[in-house]
């Protein structure tokens, strides 16, 4: 499948173990089964050989750092790292409203459903709800919107977007998770970007850490909110 001229990857970093990746918003990390959408794996593996495996995914519409490997013994060692929840995790986001307290933690219980294959806020007694934690920074704040440092101590799917949006600061341009969003012009996208990460090598036990500059769209996005009074 050749690549399409829409999307284009940037490797951020490379050895002969493993590689970052700095993903385009709309691509998807992995295949999806019995869908024919290209997707990051394919086209790092087109360039790179089969051998070359992500350790991990971000969401289709985020924008950032996606981590390869290239054997198995570091792919396996790797996946236990983000499965230990050791790797630090951290995004930017653009939410909706005045952030306050200006930095905090959030912890909630989160529920997979199969309707729109989503997350959904449960109580903390729900068998089946699973504990979903951030820490959150402002990093400036405008009229109506704010910039968001917020890092990961859990790994959920749509995490970072279930629970702002529960919190009252919905991401813009997340019309999955805050239907208010459809109206947004200025993005066709959630604003949530992977801004850095971290891992330890898994050959020679030194902390590496990755950068990934915000994409064009949201810095656009930012300076359009920067702007209004």
């Amino acid at each position: 499948m050749p690549k399409p001229k829409s999307f284009r990857y940037t490797v951020l970093f490379e050895d002969a173990h493993l590689m970052a990746i700095d993903k385009p918003a709309g691509l998807l990390t992995v295949p999806i089964p019995d869908m024919p959408s290209v997707n990051l794996q394919l086209m790092v593996q087109q360039d790179f050989g089969k051998r070359v495996r992500p350790v991990h995914r971000i969401d289709r519409y985020t924008s950032g750092i996606v981590v390869f490997s290239k054997t198995g013994r570091v792919h396996h060692q790797l996946v236990k790292q983000f499965r230990n929840r050791e790797p630090r995790r951290v995004y930017q986001a653009l939410v909706r409203g005045r952030v306050m307290p200006e930095s905090g933690t959030l912890v909630h219980h989160l529920k997979l459903i199969k309707t729109g294959f989503r997350n959904i806020i449960v109580g903390e007694d729900n068998p089946e709800g699973t504990r979903a934690e951030l820490k959150y920074q402002v990093i400036e704040q405008y009229a109506k919107a704010a910039l968001l440092r917020v890092e990961l101590v859990t790994g959920l799917k749509n995490q970072i977007r279930v629970q702002l949006s529960e919190a009252g600061y919905p991401l813009i341009g997340d019309r999955h998770y805050s239907p208010g969003e459809e109206d947004e012009k200025w993005i066709n996208r959630q604003a949530l970007h992977a801004a850095e990460l971290s891992v330890i090598h898994p050959v020679n036990q030194k902390k590496l850490t990755f950068k990934s500059p915000l994409a064009p769209d949201l810095k656009k996005l930012i300076q359009h909110y920067k702007s209004m009074k």
